[in-house]
């Protein structure tokens, strides 16, 4: 561990899932832990992030998590009508998620998720798509 570790107790911890494998900590708070893995999602290798304790994942924030991945199609139509309609707005043609955009990470909570996308082309802009219930609800755009 090198100094900042030290400093900061970096140490990293490390559980596994039954439906997830190994997961590793990237952020500790007394016994909160947010936890990182990464998935297949969308045609990308994409990050999750979860919260939970020192011994598991958040059961609730995982049945979101799940839910989620078990309906691509419906997240990837969902995604693109918010996008097209941010495209709309700039009076830019939009074209597909694939053709505009990289998938980045999904970033869970106990409400539902939100869907980070990256512009493939200049300025790269980060697309937030925040959803519940598996149906998108808004969009933050971040330059």
């Amino acid at each position: 561990m090198g100094i900042f570790g030290k400093l900061f107790g970096s140490k990293k911890l490390r559980i596994i899932d039954l439906d997830f494998g190994e997961i590793e900590s990237f952020s500790v708070r007394e016994n909160n832990v947010n936890w990182t893995f990464r998935k297949q999602f969308l045609d990308a290798d994409i990050e999750i992030l979860i919260d939970g304790d020192k011994e598991k994942i958040s059961e609730h924030q995982k049945q979101i998590l799940i839910n989620a991945l078990n309906n691509e199609s419906e997240i990837k139509s969902e995604s693109e009508k918010a996008l097209k309609e941010c495209f709309n707005n700039a009076e830019m043609e939009f074209i597909s998620i694939e053709k505009h955009f990289e998938v980045n990470s999904i970033s869970v909570n106990n409400d539902g998720f939100e869907l980070a996308f990256h512009e493939k082309k200049t300025p790269y802009y980060f697309f937030n798509v925040y959803f519940e219930n598996n149906k998108q609800v808004g969009v933050s755009v971040d330059g």
